[in-house]
Parts: C-alpha cells; structure tokens; sequence
C-alpha cells in the first residue's frame, strides 16, 4: 500500500521543497507532499535550480497553505524546521509526526543550498524509510455481549474495512468459513483512518474472527 508524507515547515520554499523531491525520486512507494503555515507563495528560486540540477524538478511542486493538503490520508507528517530559529509548525489532525531539523538556505547563497540538499539526502530519507516501516496495523479482537469486536488502530483506512466487511456480504469473502459467515447476524464499522472498530453480531467466537482475520487478504495484502 502506498504511503503519504507531508513535510512541514514555515515558508514552504525551500527545506520542505526540497525534502518533498527528494522524497518523491527516492523512496518506492512513498509519495510526499509540502507545505507551509506561513507559505511565501513561490518556490525560492535556488531551491527551484537546485532540483533541476539533479533532474528531480517538477512543475507540480508550489508553496501552499495547510488547507491545501489537510484532507490527504498522510501516514507521516515530518517537520523541518530548525527548533533553535523558529516555533514549528503542527498538523492539525491525529496523525504520526516526527521532527527532522535543518536551517533555513533561504536568503543564503547557493552553496547553502546544496549543503541543505545534502543533509536532507543523508539524514532524513533514512528517518522517513525507517519510520514507515516500524508503522504497521494492530488488531485486537474481543469478546462482547453482542458478538465480537475488532479494534484497528495505527496504518489503517476505514475504506479497508468498509471493504473486508463488503466482501463478506456479498460472499467473495475467502477467509472466513461458511459456518462461521451463517453465525453473523449483522457487521457494523465506525471510527476513522488510524482508529476503526467493526462489530460483528452473532454466536460467533473471538477464535473463529482471530483465523479469519490472519487469511485476510484485504488487511493482509502481502500474506
């Protein structure tokens, strides 16, 4: 599955531009985003000419506002900021963030740039690649009155379980058996990416849900 990072700082012009391309032209299936509580509005220029020396320009890279980008499912947010010279930012949503600081080029000459490039390839594409890696699903099932309980929390979309819960009902469902699909008496999922719960109704066990959920090939796309 694909992961979404936004990286964050104050102007969105230079440090998060740069993280953002080199995000994009390094990373396998990541795809990175930009952007600025007090964004300038335009790329500095170096940044711009800096990027198309190493040919990882492209026109789709801008200074934006927040609102911009705020309803994208991100997986990470990564402020860049330098804590010594600036309040940094935050998202305003529920979502993993780490602090990756640089000094800002902008107003510095060119060389400075490339020194940030640099320190960008180095330091922060390894945090990014790790830290998408150590984030994964975790389900817990428990027993209730009224059936069972999942709870989904971390690297998880709703839609992913709108859509489990859907292929049961409809019968393309593999992983769960017949006997145990004619114990469910209704499915009902609530919650939001990152936090879902799905209640199954029935004389269905927490085992029976446990078995069904490690042939899952919706939340387990790779087993």
């Amino acid at each position: 599955m694909e992961k979404k990072v936004l990286v964050l700082c104050t102007g969105n012009s230079c440090r998060s531009i740069i993280a953002e391309a080199l995000i994009n032209s390094a990373l396998e299936g990541v795809t990175a985003y930009s952007s600025g509580v007090a964004p300038g509005g335009r790329v500095n220029p170096n940044a711009k000419r800096l990027l198309e020396s190493h040919g990882i320009w492209d026109e789709k890279y801008h200074s934006k506002p927040l609102h911009e980008v705020e309803n994208i499912p991100f997986d990470l947010v990564v402020t860049v900021c330098d804590h010594a010279h600036e309040t940094c930012p935050t998202f305003p949503k529920s979502v993993k963030t780490i602090h990756v600081g640089f000094e800002d080029p902008d107003g510095k000459a060119y060389e400075a740039f490339e020194e940030t490039y640099s320190r960008i390839k180095e330091r922060l594409l390894p945090i990014v690649e790790k830290t998408l890696k150590e984030e994964k699903m975790e389900k817990s099932v428990s027993k209730i009155q009224s059936g069972v309980k999942i709870s989904f929390t971390g690297v998880v979309q709703k839609q992913q379980i709108v859509k489990m819960v859907e292929n049961c009902a409809t019968g393309q469902c593999e992983c769960m058996s017949d006997e145990t699909k004619k114990k469910i008496t209704n499915m009902q999922v609530s919650g939001k990416d990152g936090d879902v719960e799905l209640k199954l109704s029935g004389e269905v066990s927490k085992e029976e849900i446990e078995a069904a959920l490690a042939k899952s090939k919706v939340i387990n796309p790779e087993g």
